[in-house]
């Protein structure tokens, strides 16, 4: 796939991870945001900054990318990665947060669909994007 590609799936990518971010740093300052019910914002502070920091790598990537500079591939490439390991760890919280209901007894009252984030949903666009450049940036970080 061309730079082009990788240049608009990164800026799609940044700007949800910035706005994600940002409305959940202000949901957990100002508490549940009303009509974003379906973002499953969680109010975490530290979850939004996490979404930030990732927006911050997906955009600086663009931008150099943009400039027509070659390390914009490979700071989206990172941006890409760190969406998926971030997804991943949130994913491990999830099967922790499911074994320790079953373990006390609320399995009964204890939902999937509650334990949802936004870095879990973000991290499968991410994997989407690992999946498609992931073998060249690898095979870049090989060869030096």
């Amino acid at each position: 796939m061309s730079d082009t590609a990788k240049l608009v799936f990164g800026a799609v990518l940044g700007v949800l991870y910035l706005v994600i971010g940002l409305l959940q740093m202000v949901g957990a300052v100002v508490g549940p945001l009303p009509g974003l019910d379906a973002l499953s914002l969680t109010g975490n502070l530290f979850g939004g900054f996490v979404l930030l920091v990732v927006g911050a790598v997906f955009i600086a990537g663009v931008r150099k990318l943009a400039a027509g500079s070659g390390e914009g591939a490979i700071f989206v490439s990172v941006g890409f990665l760190l969406s998926v390991a971030f997804g991943l760890v949130e994913l491990l919280a999830l099967c922790a947060l499911g074994l320790d209901a079953y373990l006390v007894g609320e399995w009964a009252e204890w939902s999937v669909a509650d334990a949802v984030n936004p870095l879990l949903y973000l991290a499968v666009l991410g994997a989407v994007g690992f999946l498609a450049w992931g073998r060249t940036f690898l095979r870049g970080l090989t060869a030096a």
